[in-house]
């Protein structure tokens, strides 16, 4: 790909690369697709596939008060955090039902960063519970050989935030737990929501295409990426000595 020489300069003075997790480190996003699927399903709401997509890249306490508010009228915080837990079920036996591998690129990216002692963090609006299952199933998937655990300095969930993306605060505390300055920091993303979070927050932002969302919603970011193979060029081009 080609990338602006403008892009090239800022991130000469890279510090550290902040992932997302669903879409960007593993593709999780069809069995949020599935789990939504399942508990919209389960409530007898009809839906189309262009609504379950439009879910992708937002929390999901925010998508169950969407769908509870547009599709019930409740408002009630208690049955919606009833639909919450439901729908986290559903999510968590197919976490554990569907081994789950790095995406492509990922391998050599982090590889990539580690050589040339850029720190690496991960910023997701998963919950924390979610985010220990994919760390364990790619780590059992790859038989030890990729271990999230190890790889990331600092892993924040949407639990250690009081607001979720698309606010940024998520990137904010990661970039204060770095001891570094958002100038310094770059965020891979895959959603309108996160590109929004990263960008509010002052970081880089590469927008990795996905195949749920129009190409237009993440024209925000710095640059959009095919694949993580991109990333990993770009850093070695912006690196390079």
């Amino acid at each position: 790909m080609k990338f602006s020489d403008r892009l090239i300069r800022r991130l000469k003075s890279l510090k550290a690369v902040v992932l997302d997790m669903d879409g960007v480190l593993v593709d999780t996003e069809p069995l949020h697709i599935e789990s939504f699927r399942e508990f919209l399903d389960g409530l007898k709401i009809p839906y189309t596939d262009d609504f379950l997509f439009g879910l992708i890249g937002f929390s999901v306490p925010d998508n169950v008060r969407q769908i509870y508010r547009r599709f019930l009228n409740l408002s009630d915080e208690n049955l919606i955090e009833e639909g919450i837990r439901k729908r986290d079920a559903i999510y968590l036996r197919l976490l554990k039902e569907t081994p789950l591998k790095p995406n492509p690129g990922i391998a050599e990216l982090v590889e990539f960063c580690l050589d040339r002692n850029i720190r690496l963090a991960l910023a997701s609006s998963s919950t924390r519970e979610q985010v220990d299952h994919i760390f364990q199933n790619l780590e059992q998937s790859s038989k030890g050989n990729f271990r999230p655990a190890q790889i990331f300095e600092i892993v924040l969930s949407g639990d250690d935030v009081r607001h979720r993306k698309p606010h940024p605060e998520i990137y904010l505390k990661t970039v204060e737990l770095l001891k570094e300055i958002p100038d310094n920091c770059l965020a891979i993303e895959d959603s309108p929501a996160g590109v929004k979070s990263a960008q509010a927050a002052g970081l880089i932002c590469l927008a990795l295409k996905s195949r749920f969302i129009p190409r237009e919603k993440l024209a925000g970011a710095d640059a959009l990426l095919n694949t993580l193979y991109d990333a990993r060029d770009l850093l070695s081009e912006s690196l390079t000595d």
